[in-house]
């Protein structure tokens, strides 16, 4: 419930306003003062939404008591009462700030009561507009601290069993994982377009950079992105389902695929990605991210950007075979002849060993897999770019465009026309 103050030193004018509308019927509380210096007394002791106070009072005025609000920054809105219609006081009484004015002689109830509601309605919307911007700034604190935290893990900063059983608790972090790895992506090289989009500013790079790849993730279970410098990215992704592994490790190598591809095409950054073997305790999270560092600073041997540890669960999925080939699919998604026999031969295996190698690694069969990159590079295109959805199409490896539509409406479950308004109700 709202209040608002009723200053005039004329009793019936103060009785008039209070007590023959009925405020509580508008969720309103009436409070009366019958000077400047008692609505004072009350204004420091009460938490007031709207002053209504008449202009001509002895000792001090409307317009005294409104500088003297002013200059001790009390937050409500003011609506001046007055008898005289003159201008100067007016243009005053707005000039110090006022939401309106009321001239006493000719206004009625609903005079009164719509200036009180949209004083107090701006008043609302100041509430809430002030905290919302505490909880962001709460909310941006918590997550620095939490990013602190994840990363005194990874760089193996000696902390107490104490400290690091509350800070895993407030951060609503997990123990132990079915399975868990660390990722690092780091900048190879960006063009000098990347800098001229963000027009040099590096806080702003980097947070486009970190939406990229949280969107990329985001069919990954759980996970964290950490960064503290523009060219190194770090992420921390876990599962503690029935997902299994295989599913956690195609949707990891998706999100990768899916997040450099976006920053080669539109931001020219190239990157080299490496990833650990995987680990189930947190603790363990320094181990794993040295690991994964240590792959992303090998030599880009091939073409091969994304490096796995060597001993990754000794599963196909760290094969040579694989990796290259997952790049080779990448860079030639475009080409309508692109099938599991023209993979097979660029890497140099035969179409049946390839088919079972990239079953056992991916948990997907090679169509599947080729058809949602398609659907989501398509979908980037339609999101980001003007072009047209037969030209979406050409640059995704279909000749027909009526074939993409439907792809698409099967893979996301939305067609390509209600995707903007797919996004907005996402975004809300």
């Amino acid at each position: 419930m709202q209040k608002i103050l009723i200053v005039d030193d004329e009793a019936y004018s103060r009785e008039a306003i209070a007590e023959t509308i009925p405020w509580e019927d508008y969720e309103i509380q009436v409070l009366c003062a019958s000077s400047a210096r008692e609505a004072m007394e009350i204004l420091t002791r009460e938490q007031i939404n709207v002053l209504l106070t008449d202009i001509k009072m002895p000792e001090m005025n409307g317009l005294e008591l409104l500088a003297e609000v002013r200059r001790l920054e009390i937050d409500l809105e003011v609506i001046i009462l007055s008898s005289y219609n003159e201008f100067e006081l007016v243009r005053q009484a707005m000039k110090l700030g006022a939401s309106d004015y009321l001239f006493k002689p000719t206004m009625l109830e609903d005079d009164i009561i719509d200036s009180v509601q949209k004083a107090a309605g701006k008043q609302k919307e100041k509430e809430l507009q002030k905290n919302e911007k505490v909880q962001r700034k709460s909310d941006y604190n918590k997550r620095k601290e939490k990013e602190a935290f994840l990363f005194d893990l990874l760089s193996g900063r000696k902390m107490e069993e104490e400290i690091f059983e509350r800070k895993m608790k407030e951060f609503q972090l997990p123990f132990t994982m079915e399975e868990a790895v660390v990722i690092v992506f780091k900048i190879m090289k960006s063009s000098s377009s990347m800098a001229e989009i963000f027009e040099n500013d590096s806080y702003l790079m980097k947070a486009s950079i970190c939406n990229v790849i949280n969107e990329a993730l985001e069919t990954v279970p759980d996970y964290e992105i950490i960064s503290l410098s523009f060219n190194e990215y770090i992420v921390i992704a876990w599962y503690n389902d029935n997902s299994g592994e295989k599913q956690f490790l195609f949707r990891i190598n998706q999100a990768i695929a899916k997040s450099t591809e976006f920053m080669e095409e539109y931001y020219r950054i190239d990157f080299a990605v490496g990833i650990s073997n995987p680990g189930k305790y947190m603790k363990d999270a320094s181990k794993l991210y040295r690991e994964a560092s240590f792959e992303a600073d090998k030599e880009d041997l091939d073409q091969v950007r994304v490096h796995y540890a060597s001993d990754f669960n000794q599963s196909a999925l760290l094969k040579r075979e694989l990796s290259v080939s997952m790049e080779y699919i990448k860079e030639n998604l475009g080409d309508k002849n692109l099938s599991l026999q023209s993979v097979a031969d660029y890497v140099g295996v035969s179409k049946n060993y390839y088919s079972k190698v990239f079953k056992e690694g991916t948990g997907v069969n090679f169509i599947d897999y080729i058809t949602r990159l398609r659907v989501e590079k398509a979908r980037s295109l339609y999101i980001y770019t003007d072009l047209k959805i037969y030209e979406i199409a050409e640059k995704v490896g279909y000749s027909d465009w009526h074939y993409l539509y439907k792809v698409y409406k099967r893979v996301l479950g939305h067609s390509m026309s209600q995707e903007k308004r797919h996004q907005k109700e996402k975004n809300k």
